[in-house]
Order: structure tokens, then C-alpha cells, then sequence
């Protein structure tokens, strides 16, 4: 449930508050029920327990409580704590980084690594050893195509988070995580392309 205006926080202390007041009226009730039931047995007239069975014998009808004085006092003077609102920051829209030109820097990063991989299983192949100690179980291998994207897929979400922070020094340089991991594999695929191979 949830009312315009009012937070989480505000609405849970309402039906909280709530939950208190209606708990002790109920009890109320309830032990006035259970006192007139048992005032009502024993003043019950039958033949058992010798009295008359005459209108005047019945008890009287059990009266609807009422709330009492104080609780309408606590009700009136209860006050709810009013939500409080966050620090709103508008960008305009000139201002925020484009997506277009991230998805353009993630295609280029993930081609870059594609192309280090290529490269990487091609020099391997002619007899060198992959230096990475993490590519290395995988650089004889195809399953080096998907490993070698898990990095980009890593710099991909530190850019975009870079594009949507409230710093606007990070705003502007969003775009360092891709470029920088889009020359390492080009430069990384470069030199695998002039690596030797063992004789």
C-alpha cells in the first residue's frame, strides 16, 4: 500500500500507529464481552439454580462500549512525521552522454577483444606461450573468445555507470573505460601478429 506523499517509512509508522490504538479497544471489548457472558450465567434464571423465570429475572441488554476519553485525546494529537524528499538533479538533456555513442564504444572494445583472441590462438599455434596466466588454460582453445569478453563486459558497466553519476567530472570522462580497454587489444593483437614462432 502506498499514499502520495508519504514514504515507506511514513506509511509503515501510520498502520503501525494504527495496529497500537485498535489493539487495547479490542482487548476492550473483548473483556467486556467475556464479563457480561459470565455475569450472565450466573444471573441466568432456570430451575437449576432455583431462580424465577419472570422479565425482571433477565439481565439487561449489554450496553456498545465506547471509546474512551483518552483515547479520542491521543488520536487528536497524533502527528506523523512528514517524508523526507532527496536532493533532486536535473540534467538537461544536451548535457547527458549519449548511449548511442557507448553502444558504438562497446562494439569497438568487444571487436578489439575478438581480435586479440584471434590473434592470441593464431600465435599459439605457431608454438608461443600465452602470457596472461589467466588466458593461458584457455589461449589453445575457442572457449578464449568468450573469456577474453569478460573484461569489456566489466569496463561496459563502469562506463555507463560513469554516465549516469551526479559527478559531473565522471559525466564527462565516460568514455575513458572503453577507449582504454579498445587500444589495449588492438595494441595486445598487434603484438601477437609479430610474435615468433618457436623453431
Amino acid at each position: 500500500m502506498r499514499f502520495r506523499g508519504i514514504g515507506r517509512k511514513g506509511c509503515m509508522g501510520l498502520l503501525l500507529t494504527g495496529f497500537l490504538f485498535a489493539v487495547p479497544s479490542v482487548a476492550m471489548a473483548a473483556g467486556t464481552a467475556n464479563a457480561a457472558r459470565a455475569a450472565a450465567e450466573n444471573a441466568w434464571p432456570s430451575a437449576a439454580n432455583g431462580l424465577p423465570l419472570t422479565a425482571a429475572a433477565l439481565p439487561a441488554a449489554p450496553m456498545p462500549a465506547t471509546p474512551s476519553a483518552q483515547e479520542s485525546q491521543a488520536l487528536d494529537t497524533l502527528r506523523l512525521e512528514s517524508p523526507k524528499l532527496g536532493k533532486i538533479k536535473v540534467v538537461r538533456r544536451d548535457e547527458a552522454p549519449s548511449r548511442t555513442k557507448w553502444i558504438a564504444l562497446a562494439v569497438a572494445e568487444h571487436g578489439a577483444a575478438a581480435f586479440d583472441a584471434y590473434t592470441t590462438r593464431q600465435a599459439v599455434a605457431r608454438g608461443a606461450v600465452e602470457a596472461d596466466p589467466l588466458i593461458r588454460p584457455f589461449a589453445g582453445s575457442p572457449g578464449i573468445y568468450a573469456v577474453i569478453q569478460i573484461a569489456p563486459l566489466a569496463l561496459d558497466y563502469a562506463a555507463r555507470r560513469m554516465q549516469r553519476s551526479e559527478n559531473p567530472a565522471l559525466r564527462k570522462m565516460w568514455w575513458l573505460p572503453q577507449t582504454g580497454g579498445t587500444a589495449m587489444y588492438v595494441f595486445s593483437g598487434a603484438h601477437n601478429l609479430g610474435v615468433p614462432g618457436r623453431p
